[in-house]
């Protein structure tokens, strides 16, 4: 099986759905492509030579090692989700996007795990791209606790451009817009995400807190701004 995944790029609120502000973001056409195939015993063997690494572990062992586990995350996601693993698989996945450049490298390997899980999995579950996302988000963020929001999976899972508002519920709305060309350039200097959406999340959070005890109505004034 070939799952192709898109990257992605944030148009407008950057660092915003975290705080539950709306952003819009869009695909783009660098693709991270996984082809895997099911196996005869419950071994999980996943090649990744754009990093020269090798992962590999049991279906009956998928506590998580360290922080960003995402391949055991993943499996186990999907078995909350109710998918049955009886086999282990074998796959493949090389990625054209620039890794540790805001581009969504990581998401885009998430979400085409998740949705080629979902088609390995014994009961053979169909999801829908949301869910997909949903998944996604739940084991690269909320397994780990990790700072960020979910426009990244939402987005590499849904494709085209996308608004999406995360509160007070998740809405997602396809926007009916095509650039006629875009460029994106890669400095070469790999971002350290996870700390700078930690410093981005807990700055702002500092600045809401200080303004919520002024005058609450300028909190969204003052972060779109920002």
């Amino acid at each position: 099986m070939e799952v192709s995944t898109p990257g992605r790029i944030c148009l407008f609120g950057e660092h915003q759905d975290y705080l539950g502000l709306p952003v819009i973001a869009m695909a783009i056409s660098l693709r991270a492509n996984l082809v895997g195939e099911r196996r005869g015993d419950n071994q999980v063997i996943i090649h990744l030579p754009d990093i020269g690494k090798t992962e590999i572990f049991s279906l009956n062992d998928t506590t998580y090692k360290g922080s960003r586990d995402y391949f055991k995350s993943g499996v186990n996601v999907c078995k909350q989700e109710g998918l049955i693993f009886s086999y282990g698989f074998e796959c493949e996945i090389r990625s054209d996007i620039p890794i540790q450049a805001g581009a969504s490298s990581s998401s885009a390997i998430m979400v085409s795990w998740i949705n080629f899980l979902s088609h390995m999995s014994e009961n053979n579950i169909v999801l829908s791209k949301e869910k997909i996302g949903e998944l996604a988000y739940k084991a690269e963020v909320i397994e780990f606790s990790e700072p960020g929001g979910m426009m990244d999976q939402y987005t590499t899972a849904i494709g085209n451009m996308i608004y999406i508002e995360s509160e007070p519920e998740l809405s997602i709305t396809l926007l009916d817009s095509r650039l006629s060309g875009l460029v994106l350039g890669d400095s070469g200097e790999q971002k350290d995400t996870l700390n700078i959406l930690k410093y981005c999340r807990d700055r702002r959070h500092e600045v809401i807190k200080k303004i919520q005890n002024q005058d609450s109505n300028l909190i969204c004034i003052l972060i779109i701004k920002d």
